[in-house]
């Protein structure tokens, strides 16, 4: 094993070089040839192919010395010797390389109780990086340092270095040998008269081990404690710490110098909440109490007001040393008379639709989310964003006169009239550029807002230059310039627009040179980028490529780097770095739910299987009504297209209210995504056995063994922002199964469904959601049978809340319900916000499942109502509810409690 440091070294003869530069400025000097020797693995090709110089072109030092830095920044060599020699046909270059010593993984052993990934956060070497002795040091040091922050003593790391010649390089395997833990025998508090010493005790908390980190984070909670119980000057620190390294013990003495205590009283605006107020000063929460913190607060109290409506509060104030030594300071609130507003009218407004101009304007009439408070101090900003909006319309000469600010007739309010004069429209005549041979008129036309025939918008045309730069950027031009002039006609008054365009030259990917690939294939890699070799360069397609490398799974960090963009070159190297994550996982996972029980699952996985990047699964999963074992197959990147591909191949038995089952089946499905939208396809083959079924249902073929072949398609829209805890936004997917029994009764059938889901917020804590379900089983044929598996049931969990699982719809003989073919579900929910992760939620349930979309009337509706709490996770929330029957019939319960975790739409 080779160890070195990265070296970069031209060995050339001073007189050798006298002699090259003295014949240089006779006459030009070609490379004649470049010889290339050294210990790699990487062809020599490729090698040649990152160097500027090639035989025949002109010698020149700065190539050279651009050569060997691009060799340097591709990462994979330590050893760089360049020796130009100068003979009768040119330069001869001999280049010397050695291949770096490259960690191919680094793997942890011994960390409990920390995982893995978190030590790893603590350490400046990665796979793919260039190994060294001292940087491996340097990791020692680290882990040890960290273990230490964290309270271990004397913390012993050991590595081992498996050399992994097939790989080109080494695998490192830290271990971890934990030192004494630590733990406090001694916390002496001094200075403290305020709070007891069980409040700092309890803030180091003596039951866990001792940290210094821990610790320094206790002491500035204490002090930020201090400060908003009113000593705003509180000072703490550890005055001393001993460790007895025998005994494992740390004896620790913490000073405080309390300060005064300074009281805070608001006299003035009983209206507002003097918490609101205590929160808004800064006085507590910087710890000054002078004259600059004490202005600090009283202007912070003026915005509050301002923004509630009071445009005109005062707010005075007074220092006073009491006769105990502490210090009150009185602040002195004159809210003023509110200005609200009721009306904001456009006079002389036109063309223009008053919503455009008063979207972004921050005095605004009262609507939902907006209080409709006057603003006096915003009105010259307002006129800006008006008059701006009117010169994206083409009104250039437009202008805006002194705002009329009325009282109403019942003085409560007021009226604001904005005078506006439009002027005339200037609408664009002509478009040129000049300097574009690359692209046609007609293609950059389609990147601008400002074409012929449309009305100027004048604020858009410094953006749409940058527009026109990122096209070319994005194809194959990253060197282009492009200059903008505009002027309007005298005759015709319309404008025209002039662009300049120096194009550059065209710039090509040359080659990929990907670091850090161990286990996974470059081909791979190579299928999962936009950008491949000899591909005019783009920057959207190189952080494309990136995320798409990215999204493969087996890394944990990607990066794409250009060689040779910088120098402005005709040819752009990309050097990519990927560092491999453990590929095996083993997840653990439990679910319980009111509806299906206690639920476990186990599941391994391998997300770089057989170096391809693709991940294959063993999941198991067992519960009281569901037991299934699946084998599943992932290709996030189809044939290096855009499409994910998945295949999984399952048996299972489960159990439902109206049937219990076993199944053998297997599906392979495709899906593709356009930013909200997504598309998705899938086949599906399914062998059932019915064990346990209502004979005496109204179509009792229903329970039949069967062979079913099922194609599916759908089609979403996202706009929601957060998929966990949604607040804003719309969600809808259609789709449709075509169902071919295959053995059986040979039923053919299709089921449409639709559903969507619109989530609106009140402020930050209150959320309204509203979601709707349709379902339609159609049969193609007379008299054919819908297997039990396959119709529609409601009632449950996530379905109508209040009712037992698939509980509701038509029942047979014994009041069983059966399914059907035709259902409507609709949930409304109100969203509370009580912390950062905890809501209150009230609900509202209504649906119906018929055979026949005409058979539903207002007796086939069932509703429910309820409440509840729940706890948003980032996968989904943890929900606790309760339900009522609002139509409740003989015989049923009042309603029922629901816990489950997952959504209910």
């Amino acid at each position: 094993m080779k160890v070195g440091g990265i070296t970069k070294h031209i060995a050339v003869s001073v007189a050798l070089a006298l002699v090259i530069l003295t014949s240089a400025e006779a006459r030009a000097i070609p490379v004649a040839d470049i010889n290339i020797t050294g210990t790699f693995t990487v062809s020599e090709k490729m090698i040649r192919d990152v160097i500027c110089l090639k035989p025949g072109d002109e010698f020149s030092w700065e190539e050279l010395d651009r050569s060997i830095n691009y060799l340097r920044k591709w990462g994979v060599f330590d050893v760089i010797h360049a020796s130009p020699v100068l003979t009768p046909e040119g330069v001869v270059i001999n280049i010397h390389l050695e291949q770096a010593t490259i960690v191919v993984s680094i793997d942890i052993a011994g960390n409990y109780p920390y995982i893995d990934s978190k030590i790893k956060k603590n350490l400046s070497m990665h796979a793919g990086d260039i190994y060294t002795p001292d940087k491996l040091e340097e990791q020692i040091d680290r882990i040890k340092d960290f273990y230490k922050r964290e309270g271990f003593v004397n913390t012993e790391v050991y590595v081992d270095e498996v050399d992994r010649p097939e790989a080109g390089g080494i695998a490192l395997t830290f271990h971890i040998r934990r030192g004494e833990v630590l733990r406090y025998r001694r916390i002496e508090i001094k200075g403290n008269r305020a709070f007891p010493d069980g409040r700092f005790v309890s803030a180091i908390n003596p039951l866990r081990t001792y940290s210094e980190r821990r610790l320094r984070k206790a002491l500035r909670k204490l002090t930020k404690f201090y400060h908003l119980h009113g000593y705003p000057k509180a000072r703490i620190k550890l005055a001393s710490k001993k460790i007895d390294f025998e005994a494992r013990r740390v004896d620790i003495v913490v000073e405080v110098f309390e300060g005064p205590y300074v009281k805070i009283v608001f006299v003035g605006s009983p209206d507002t909440s003097r918490k609101l107020l205590r929160d808004t000063v800064t006085i507590l929460k910087e710890g000054n109490i002078d004259q600059f913190e004490i202005e600090t607060s009283a202007q912070a109290l003026r915005d509050l007001f301002r923004e509630q409506g009071y445009p005109n509060a005062k707010v005075e104030y007074k220092k006073s040393l009491q006769t105990d030594g502490s210090i009150l300071i009185t602040f002195y609130i004159n809210k003023g008379r509110p200005q609200w507003i009721s009306r904001i009218y456009f006079r002389g407004l036109k063309h223009v639709k008053k919503s455009k101009l008063m979207k972004e304007m921050r005095n605004q009439q009262p609507s939902v989310g907006k209080a409709g408070v006057y603003y006096p101090e915003s009105m010259e900003q307002d006129n800006e964003i008006i008059l701006k909006k009117l010169r994206s319309k083409g009104y250039l000469d437009a202008q805006v006169a002194e705002w009329i600010v009325e009282l109403t007739d019942k003085g409560l309010s007021l009226e604001i009239i904005i005078p506006i004069e439009e002027g005339r429209q200037v609408k664009i005549q002509e478009v040129y550029f000049e300097g574009n041979e690359a692209f046609s008129r007609r293609k950059l036309l389609r990147k601008l807002a400002n074409r012929p025939g449309r009305a100027l918008n004048e604020p858009e045309l410094e953006e749409e230059k940058q527009r026109l730069l990122t096209y070319y950027a994005n194809h194959g031009y990253p060197y282009a310039e492009v200059s903008q002039s505009w002027g309007i006609d005298e005759v015709s008054g319309k404008a025209w627009i002039r662009y300049q365009i120096k194009e550059g030259k065209l710039v090509r990917i040359g080659r990929i040179l990907i670091v850090g690939d161990v286990l996974t294939s470059q081909k791979a890699i190579r299928n999962a980028m936009s950008l491949k070799e000899g591909d005019p360069f783009s920057y959207k397609k190189l952080i494309d490529s990136r995320l798409s490398i990215r999204r493969l799974g087996p890394f944990s960090a990607v990066s794409v780097e250009t060689i040779g963009l910088e120098d402005k070159q005709e040819i752009v190297h990309l050097r990519v770095r990927v560092e491999e994550q453990r590929p095996f996982f083993v997840d653990l996972g439990f679910n319980y739910s009111t509806d299906e029980q206690f639920t476990g699952s186990l599941t391994f996985s391998n997300v770089n299987a057989f170096g391809w990047a693709k991940t294959n699964s063993l999941r198991i999963i067992g519960g009281k009504d569901l037991s299934r074992a699946e084998v599943g197959w992932l290709d996030p990147r189809f044939l290096g297209s855009s499409f994910e591909m998945a295949t999984t191949v399952w048996v299972q038995y489960k159990h439902k209210p109206a049937y219990t089952f076993n199944q053998l089946g297997g599906a392979m499905s495709w899906f593709r995504r356009f930013r909200r939208l997504g598309f998705f396809f899938r086949y599906e083959l399914d062998r059932n056995y019915f064990i346990e079924g209502d004979s005496t249902a109204a179509d009792a073929d229903s329970l039949r063994d069967n062979t079913i072949s099922e194609i599916t398609l759908s089609a979403s829209y996202d706009s929601r922002d957060s998929f966990s805890d949604p607040r804003q936004g719309f969600f809808t997917l259609g789709k449709v199964d075509i169902f071919n029994e295959i053995s059986g009764n040979h039923a053919n059938f299709v089921k449409f469904g639709w559903q969507g889901e619109n989530d609106f917020s009140l402020g930050r804590r209150i959320t309204l959601s509203t979601a709707l379900r349709f379902d339609r089983i159609l049969t193609m044929g007379h008299g054919v049978s819908v297997p039990t598996n396959e119709l529609l049931f409601m009632g449950g969990d996530d379905t109508v809340r209040g009712f037992s699982e698939d509980s509701l719809g038509p029942v047979d003989a014994q009041g069983k319900a059966t399914g059907s073919r035709a259902r409507w579900i609709l949930n409304e929910e109100l969203r509370l916000r009580l912390i950062s992760r905890l809501a209150f939620v009230l609900f509202y349930d209504m649906g119906s499942l018929t055979n026949e979309v005409s058979d539903m009337r207002l007796g086939t509706i069932r509703n429910s109502a309820g409440l509840g709490l729940r706890y948003i996770t980032p996968v989904g929330p943890l929900r606790a509810e309760y339900g009522f029957k609002l139509d409740r019939r003989p015989g049923e319960s009042r309603g029922r409690f629901h816990f489950t975790f997952g959504y209910v739409f």
